[in-house]
């Protein structure tokens, strides 16, 4: 009886320490290209839209995405975010799609948006990139 449970316990141990690395390999050469496809840098949005401003990143791995982010804030304000998504997933390709209503701000505010991903599961490898737009 003992055995059987030692056996069992390994196994989940095992299991555990493999979940995410469901296809045995440990992803060494894994890359993440970070697009942001909605705003564009520098971009001026017009004051009649700012209402319905829609963001849209897209992190593209190699092999697989681990962990990402989006963080928008008034430029030289990163206390005030915005939107400030995280998620792990596994899959290669991730959109992050949302829309902000920035009409509350003055014309002429300028807002950094800023995506980070980790290259590998343990997050050592780090890609990010940042670009900034502005309602007038």
């Amino acid at each position: 009886m003992q055995n059987k449970s030692l056996v069992a316990g390994f196994l989940v141990l095992a299991l555990g320490a493999t979940s995410c690395k469901e296809d045995g390999h440990d992803h060494d050469d894994n890359t993440v290209l970070i697009e942001f496809l909605e705003p564009g840098n520098e971009q001026v949005i017009p004051m009649a839209d700012a209402s319905n401003v829609h963001i849209h990143v897209r992190f593209t791995a190699t092999e697989e995405n681990h962990e990402v982010a989006v963080k928008l804030y008034p430029e030289g304000d990163p206390g005030n975010l915005l939107l400030n998504f995280d998620l792990h997933d596994h899959d290669v390709v991730i959109n992050v799609e949302e829309d902000l209503d920035l009409s509350s701000f003055a014309p002429g505010t300028e807002f950094h948006l800023e995506a980070e991903a980790c290259e590998n599961h343990d997050c050592v490898e780090v890609v990010s990139r940042d670009i900034h737009f502005t309602i007038n």
